[in-house]
């Protein structure tokens, strides 16, 4: 992993500082009025149409010092051009398909860099919905698990998926796609598999031989779950094929996730969802927190609690424990990172005579600002934002929004990831203007 250069930061801070009334102090001033007129551009004419969309309140709450560190670093790479911020973003069926979440990602490398596409898992091997952004296939079938069926033995890693198969034949074809003005390619691969003496060796592959590298089993790296291989050059597709080294005790391969990075410097926004879960579901996770600190997050996204108040008897006080025990493993796992919640979306709620409005969705948010609020915490309000209570029927009658009334389509989700994108380059560019302009204490 390549991390953001602290030393060029604090140099370019003093330096700034020391000459704020100078013609260089004024040249960056000129920048940062340049780049508000361009953000309030892409939030003010986008959508003009949806006059149910609440613009005005679109921005993260409680951000001044909660996101402040999150900020310098991002300052800093857009001015040196050099290191890396490393985004995780944690959901349910919202993320996983990776419209909202991709749309984010695709925003902020195309703005400060592209470091790689970041954690992927093979959605399509475990037979559920993939990001459109790459394809996985395999030859053999794999047992698969999600985060939400937590009673049942496989263990959960960081990608709150698990595959596995006791097939000594079976590969996992990956194949990455660009998308625009994004190149996906990848110099840089890392597997989050079990690795002990009952797991198959695993040799890496092109198109055209398997000469890659090989992941022995019991070979012990940075953790005891990580595989690392750097390509001599990009690669766009890759091979992933058990190897038999040892036949009396070798059984089987899991995997937990992949990780695609490329040599340049940038965003590496890493998207974790899975369909149905909760806050419970991932502090229930055997692994995922100790995992989820391997990739050394500047920023941490959760965007939950559509499931929880999806059913009647939605509890408050146990949604609030919930939150509080991930966040705080979260954190403990993760010290340098900041956490930033997102409240969930209006929704329906079926009923014997169809759908209904969800009162529990507004229970929801209001409990997961609350939990902000308390512990100061910055939160982007989806809810209020969108519309606030029975305004998910508007994005349907404005075919933004899926039939069950729960979810949206391709398009809604790109509008939520605008959103969110605007509100966060909206905040970061209110502490430029109050970084250029205050000196350091």
């Amino acid at each position: 992993m390549k991390n953001i250069n602290r030393t060029i930061f604090y140099f370019i801070q003093h330096t700034l500082f020391s000459i704020r009334n100078s013609q260089f102090a004024i040249s960056y001033f000129l920048f940062a009025i340049s780049y508000s007129i361009t953000a309030q551009t892409l939030d003010s004419t986008a959508y003009k149409q949806y006059k149910f969309i609440d613009k005005k309140i679109n921005k993260i709450e409680n951000d001044s010092t909660s996101l402040r560190l999150f900020y310098e670093k991002l300052y800093a790479l857009q001015i040196s051009k050099k290191g890396r911020i490393n985004i995780a973003h944690i959901g349910d069926s919202h993320i996983q398909a990776d419209h909202f979440s991709g749309t984010i990602r695709q925003k902020l490398q195309l703005k400060f860099g592209n470091a790689g596409r970041g954690l992927i898992f093979p959605y399509r091997v475990a037979k559920s919905n993939e990001p459109f952004t790459y394809k996985t296939t395999s030859n053999s079938n794999w047992e698969a698990k999600r985060n939400v069926f937590y009673q049942t033995p496989l263990p959960i890693g960081v990608s709150g998926f698990t595959i596995e198969t006791a097939d000594s034949c079976s590969e996992i074809n990956l194949t990455v796609k660009d998308q625009p003005g994004l190149g996906y390619s990848f110099t840089d691969f890392t597997l989050f598999q079990e690795k002990d003496i009952n797991n198959y060796d695993i040799t890496v592959c092109d198109e055209l031989n398997c000469e890659k590298g090989t992941f022995k089993s019991t070979d012990k790296s940075i953790t005891s779950f990580v595989s690392e291989i750097k390509f001599d050059k990009p690669m766009r597709q890759i091979i992933l094929r058990n190897q038999v080294t040892d036949t009396l005790n070798q059984k089987t391969t899991r995997i937990y996730g992949m990780l695609l990075e490329n040599d340049s410097s940038g965003i590496l926004y890493n998207m974790i969802g899975v369909n149905g879960a909760e806050y419970k579901h991932y502090k229930m996770s055997k692994y995922f927190t100790e995992q989820l600190s391997y990739l050394n997050s500047d920023l941490v996204i959760v965007s939950l609690g559509t499931n929880e108040a999806f059913f009647p008897n939605f509890d408050k006080a146990l949604f609030y424990t919930n939150i509080d025990t991930l966040i705080t493993s979260i954190k403990t796992a993760n010290p340098k990172a900041s956490v930033l919640l997102t409240t969930p979306a209006d929704s329906y709620r079926r009923v014997r005579k169809g759908r209904v409005k969800n009162p529990d969705m507004k229970l929801a948010r209001l409990t997961i600002i609350n939990y902000c609020l308390q512990h100061n915490m910055p939160y982007w309000d989806l809810y209020e934002i969108m519309g606030g209570y029975g305004s998910m029927a508007k994005w349907f009658t404005a075919k933004l929004a899926a039939k069950d009334r729960v979810h949206f389509n391709a398009k809604g989700y790109q509008i939520q990831g605008d959103l969110f994108y605007n509100a966060l380059m909206n905040g970061y560019e209110n502490y430029i203007k109050k970084w250029i302009w205050t000196p350091i204490k």
